[in-house]
């Protein structure tokens, strides 16, 4: 009964809308219509850092690493560390920030809950995937550096030897980042891209629909 409640509880923060408030909080309606178009091919923070300011961007990634970070701490204070209850709360956390029942087709992609959420189950392991992600943004291929980054965040577990449970959350949790990120093939096969070249720039790249450059 505990790991279903710390469920419901990560999956519901989880669902918060971190760019959405700041653009409400912000009186900026332009920013949320376009938030809602489901063709909107921007990542909302970017959306928000591009309409709005940078500043914000960053601070809607901050509350939406925060919302996998806090309960995730709070569930291992609270449990004495059971990685179970920790594995379920963090697969949950994703889950609500990819498919939250508003936006769903303009919600995250995951990585940003998910690297807050790793970052208190897998700790060692994020850091190794964050500094691959970052490297790949120093490198002006940030799309490629967190998709190898992420990747990795299983196969870090195996070697820093996290419990099996958070080994098999943190693959969950990519699971979610990458089918998340193959939305849309119907769009990219109506707009005359190769089924193969659009999954390969999906999760690889992690381009925006109809994108067909590589």
């Amino acid at each position: 009964m505990r790991t279903v409640v710390w469920i419901v509880i990560g999956y519901w923060v989880g669902t918060l809308p971190s760019p959405y408030l700041v653009a409400r909080f912000a009186g900026r309606s332009d920013v949320i219509a376009e938030m809602r178009r489901q063709d909107s091919p921007g990542d909302a923070h970017f959306l928000v850092a591009k309409k709005m300011s940078g500043a914000l961007g960053v601070f809607a990634i901050v509350l939406d690493m925060l919302k996998g970070f806090v309960p995730a701490l709070i569930a291992r204070i609270t449990t004495n560390d059971d990685p179970t209850v920790m594995a379920w709360l963090g697969v949950a956390a994703v889950a609500g920030h990819c498919y939250p029942p508003y936006f769903r087709r303009s919600g995250g992609r995951g990585l940003t809950t998910a690297a807050g959420v790793s970052l208190v189950n897998v700790p060692k392991a994020m850091v190794g995937s964050g500094v691959i992600a970052l490297a790949g943004t120093a490198g002006k291929l940030g799309g490629f550096g967190t998709s190898v980054g992420f990747a990795l965040l299983p196969i870090f577990a195996v070697i820093f030897r996290y419990d099996h449970a958070l080994i098999w959350s943190s693959a969950g949790v990519v699971g979610l980042i990458m089918i998340r990120r193959l939305e849309g093939l119907e769009e990219d096969r109506r707009d005359g891209v190769p089924i193969p070249r659009a999954v390969l720039g999906r999760l690889l790249f992690d381009l925006p629909r109809g994108k067909r450059d590589l």
